[in-house]
């Protein structure tokens, strides 16, 4: 059996998979569908909870109910707090810099993102940072 892709998704993505049709979307559907592993960091957990009940209410409702229902790892702010400092140096972003750490620490193989400052690293620790409709045509989805 071979081992499904572990993928560790930022805001932006989460959030345009819940609320929009779309590549996004589908990506959440192979996850729902065990196609992939979905790994997410306490700051993105919280991040997506803020936006959603701030830009989308109706859908911020679900997103508990999704994060209950759909198997995940959540990587403690403990986990990676004391790896930011090492990421720091990579962007000029400092919002930036806990999503790299955590899923550098997370070792996901990849890291999803729409964020031109992220897609230029290519790469954090292990995991391979990627565009979602790249992914989606990488792995066939």
């Amino acid at each position: 059996m071979t081992k499904k892709p572990r993928v560790f998704l930022d805001t932006n993505i989460l959030v345009s998979g819940m609320v929009f049709a779309g590549n996004e979307r589908k990506l959440l559907d192979a996850i729902i569908d065990g196609k992939l592993g979905l790994v997410l960091s306490a700051d993105v957990i919280d991040e997506a909870n803020a936006v959603l009940e701030r830009k989308f209410p109706k859908h911020a409702v679900l997103f508990p109910l999704f994060l209950r229902l759909v198997k995940h790892e959540k990587i403690s702010k403990s986990a990676y707090k004391s790896s930011e400092k090492r990421y720091a140096k990579l962007t000029s972003d400092e919002a930036d810099v806990p999503i790299l750490a955590a899923a550098a620490v997370s070792g996901a193989d990849y890291l999803v993102t729409g964020d031109k400052g992220i897609l230029s690293l290519k790469r954090v620790g292990d995991t391979e940072i990627i565009q979602t409709w790249k992914l989606l045509k990488r792995l066939k989805i």
